[in-house]
Parts: structure tokens; sequence; C-alpha cells
């Protein structure tokens, strides 16, 4: 097919009425998971676009989502934006998108922009938390919300992912290569991420007899960099023979000072980085890391948020938790004799 596809054409590839597409992209009216699914795939194989500007004249919706996340230079989540977007596209949604930089006062003013362009619905991943329902920044919003890997004072459909069991894994696989001093990397305790992590390498260490160091931790917001903790991990007297670096630039800096004091991975230093094998491509030697599961963490963001729009489920919130796991790389060896 050349040219821009209609919904016609979505239609006879679907095998389907132009009114079952309509109720499927708009939202109006019933449709079964299965005239969905081949609406939904007709519109991916044709890259049909519908027009949003004219369904919000004709349906007065906007049919559009906010998505707020902390860093979109972060590869990451820049990575986790793009799979949600593919799936609320596909829907028949637009998305907006707004950065907090980490800092507090831009979640608040970003939802209330999203709440006031209209949006029928928030997909956050917020700088701060906080247990006190006072300062919920979503207590009067009458929109579907979807918080991403944060704990709230209220409870809503959230999408949280396993750091800890994660982190526990990675200890005991440096244990097994013979290492006992064991550098942590992460982001501040201020969030979910990274409390559960850290808790995740505590656990570790115990599991595997080893004794926990506060000199060898390191939490930092994620856009400051470890080169100069590294650095004073480096000068200790029992310096770390490997290193859980949860962070882009946590691991850049770490592997800076590593680098600048003569040491090579793996034969001097040990690596286990955080990421996909998309996000890490250029670190050499291939790294071992644990693996951020974007394409399902968006997939189930994309999917609770859905289901809130079209009107499938309206009950309690829901908690998914997404499983990280250990994909092994070049970036770990066994420790050198004497060290």
């Amino acid at each position: 097919m050349t040219g821009k596809a209609s919904v016609r054409d979505v239609a006879q590839a679907a095998g389907v009425s132009v009114g079952s597409v309509s109720r499927v992209l708009n939202g109006n009216g019933y449709a079964s998971q299965e005239l969905r699914s081949r609406v939904l795939a007709a519109v991916k194989a044709l890259d049909y676009e519908p027009s949003f500007a004219a369904r919000h004249l004709r349906t007065g919706r906007s049919r559009t989502v906010g998505y707020l996340t902390t860093d979109i230079s972060n590869p990451l989540l820049a990575a986790h934006f793009s799979e949600v977007e593919q799936h609320m596209h596909a829907a028949g949604y637009s998305m907006l998108i707004g950065t907090t930089r980490n800092q507090h006062h831009r979640d608040r003013l970003l939802v209330e922009l999203f709440e006031t362009r209209r949006l029928e619905g928030i997909i956050a991943s917020l700088s701060m938390e906080s247990s006190d329902p006072a300062e919920d920044l979503f207590a009067k919003a009458d929109l579907p919300i979807v918080i991403m890997d944060r704990e709230t004072a209220s409870p809503r459909d959230c999408v949280l992912i396993d750091h800890r069991t994660g982190l526990s894994l990675a200890v005991r696989y440096l244990k097994q290569l013979g290492h006992r001093r064991i550098a942590f990397f992460g982001p501040k305790e201020s969030i979910r991420p990274g409390r559960e992590k850290l808790l995740g390498y505590q656990e570790g260490l115990a599991e595997a007899g080893l004794a926990f160091d506060p000199a060898l931790v390191c939490t930092l917001p994620s856009m400051d960099s470890s080169r100069a903790a590294m650095k004073q991990m480096l000068a200790l007297k029992q310096p770390p023979t490997a290193v859980i670096a949860l962070g882009t630039r946590l691991l850049s800096g770490a592997l800076y000072e590593a680098r600048k004091a003569g040491l090579e991975v793996p034969h001097d230093l040990s690596v286990i980085a955080l990421g996909t094998p998309e996000t890490l491509e250029l670190m050499y030697p291939p790294p071992t890391m644990l693996r951020f599961n974007t394409a399902l963490s968006a997939e189930t963001a994309a999917n609770l948020m859905l289901d809130r729009l079209e009107g499938h489920y309206a009950g309690e919130a829901r908690r998914v938790v997404i499983p990280m796991d250990l994909m092994l790389g070049e970036s770990c060896a066994p420790v050198r004799p004497g060290r």
C-alpha cells in the first residue's frame, strides 16, 4: 500500500466494519477482546495514524495521556517511554511527556499542567515520595493514574520492579566468583528503587555470609556522578574487587575512576550494571547486567491505563511486580588470588 492508510483500510485489513474500528479506537461502545486485538493488529501493520485533532473536535475528548518521568535523557527511561507510547498509540491515544529533572516542585507543576490540558490519564514516575496523604499530588485528580515504581500515600494502580530480588541475586553471583569486597552504587533511598536496591544488596551480603561495610556504599541522585565516591573506595586499605552500579552516570563515573587508576574490567574489577542490552550496547566488555524488562513494564503500564480509559476495569487499585533477572556478560571474573 502506498500513501497514508485510512480507517477504511484498517477495517478491510481487520475484516470488520468501519464502525467497529471506530468503537475500538474511540473507546465508544462495546468491543470484544478478539475484535480489539484484530483492529489493533491492523493498525500496527498499516502504520495507521488517527487524526487526534479531528477526533477531539468530534468527541470532546483529548485522547491524550501524560507521561511524567524524572530524566528523559536517561537511556533506560527514554526506552521505557518509547515502549509505552507505542502501546498507547496503537490504541488510538497520543502522549504528552514531562520531565521533572528530579526536582519535587516540577512534579506538582507538571501534574497541574497535565490536568489543565484535559489529559485523560497520567503515567507517573515522581521525583519524590511521601507517606502523608496531604502531600498526594493526585488526591483531587479525577482521571486514571498509573504510578511507576513509587510508593504513594493513597492506593493507585502501580507497576513495581523487584529490585530487591535482583540485587540479592547479583551479590550472590559475585560471591560465587570469590568476591568479598563488593561496592554498591545506587540512587537515594528517598524513592522506592533506592530503598529496595539497598535492601537487596544488604540481604545478598547476609545470605552470602559477607559483612556490610558502609565504606563500600554510595547512594546519589541519579543525575550525579560517582567519580569522587569511587576514588575514595579505591584508596581504601581493602578496595572493592567488584562493583554493582545501578545508573548510567553512577556506572560511568565508577568506570572512569577505575580505568584512571589502571584497573581493567574484568581482570582487576568485576562490574554488574543495570539496564538492557540496547542501553548498554556500547560498554566493553559486554556487561553482566541486572536486566530491566522495559517491554513488560511498559506493556503492563499501558494495559492498566487502557483498562481504566476504555471502561474495562473500575475496581480497586492494582499492584503489578515485574521481575528483574541477571544476564551474564563478560564484565565479571573470579577474584584474583591475594585480593
